[in-house]
């Protein structure tokens, strides 16, 4: 027999629905704080949202649960956007140097997109538990993702044979690597050479 909805539940559900709320608008504020002036305090994410500052920390205790939630709304946008490009379909409808060069493209534009953002994390990331904990788990999702496309792309026959783990772990440190001013300063870096270079790395043999 189902349970019935009294009117407490209600308010509580309402109250529910508005803690998620304010918490989403602060963690965007956050983020949009940071790329603006590369830092932030509670104060002004608060301000940001029109809540008051001790609001601010009733939804995060402290900056750093504040900037985790930051980089959580990075990481979702990452995996989402490599997502339409580390496919199969895309390998197979577009071939493998132009997949994987939408693949660095999306991740020089993340890079981009949250360069404020992440370089404050990695000065924070060494004293905090957190910050490390989430760090950790994006790159293993990551890792996960491009061993599943290179899974594919070998059963494709489009990658060349060998130990998933191994190639996924040269992908993925030829990716990690883009964030750097070598590659912001010579564009043709990400666009023509370091997908020739993975295509050479990943092409199989022709007998």
């Amino acid at each position: 027999m189902p349970q019935r909805v009294t009117d407490d539940d209600q308010v509580h559900l309402r109250s529910e629905g508005k803690a998620a709320r304010t918490r989403r608008a602060l963690q965007q504020a956050t983020l949009d704080v940071i790329r603006e002036s590369g830092e932030f305090t509670g104060e002004a994410v608060a301000e940001r949202v029109g809540v008051s500052t001790p609001t601010f920390y009733a939804h995060f205790a402290t900056k750093d649960n504040a900037l985790a939630a930051a980089l959580e709304l990075c990481f979702d946008d990452f995996s989402q956007r490599v997502a339409e490009a580390q496919t199969v379909e895309v390998l197979l409808d577009h071939g493998l140097e132009e997949t994987l060069r939408r693949i660095v493209a999306i991740t020089v534009e993340v890079n981009g997109d949250y360069r404020a953002l992440l370089r404050l994390a990695r000065g924070r990331v060494q004293s905090s538990v957190l910050l490390r904990e989430i760090s950790r788990d994006a790159e293993t999702s990551a890792f996960d993702s491009t061993r599943r496309f290179v899974e594919l792309g070998q059963s494709a026959r489009l990658i060349r044979a060998g130990d998933p783990e191994a190639l996924t772990a040269t992908i993925r440190t030829v990716l990690d690597g883009l964030d750097s001013w070598t590659v912001r300063a010579f564009p043709a870096v990400p666009d023509t050479e370091i997908p020739r270079l993975l295509t050479t790395y990943l092409t199989p043999e022709r007998s």
